[in-house]
């Protein structure tokens, strides 16, 4: 099996890894609060590129199968009302 390498983009520039920490409600308990993060580095999904943004008023995080030819595998979008915080890691120099 051949390792593929992930590269990990915040609004378009590859970064070494983002954290989004974010409140999610749960359905059969409205008053409680469940807290999530996104971590890119350790996400299961397979994929070329992984691109994080915050549009508007979402953090969209997008999946590429061959970001060039621009195939997505899925979109995710987390509503910024309930994001508590994004930790960006830049690349090491």
């Amino acid at each position: 099996m051949v390792d593929i390498k992930k590269t990990i983009k915040f609004h378009g520039l590859e970064v070494a890894n983002v954290i989004v920490r974010y409140s999610r409600r749960e359905i059969n308990k409205p008053d409680a609060i469940n807290i999530q993060e996104f971590d890119a580095t350790k996400d299961p999904q397979i994929y070329e590129t992984v691109n994080i943004q915050v549009v508007s008023d979402f953090v969209t995080i997008t999946f590429y199968k061959n970001e060039s030819e621009n195939i997505i595998i899925r979109r995710e979008l987390i509503p910024t009302s309930v994001v508590e915080h994004i930790w960006v890691s830049d690349l090491q120099q």
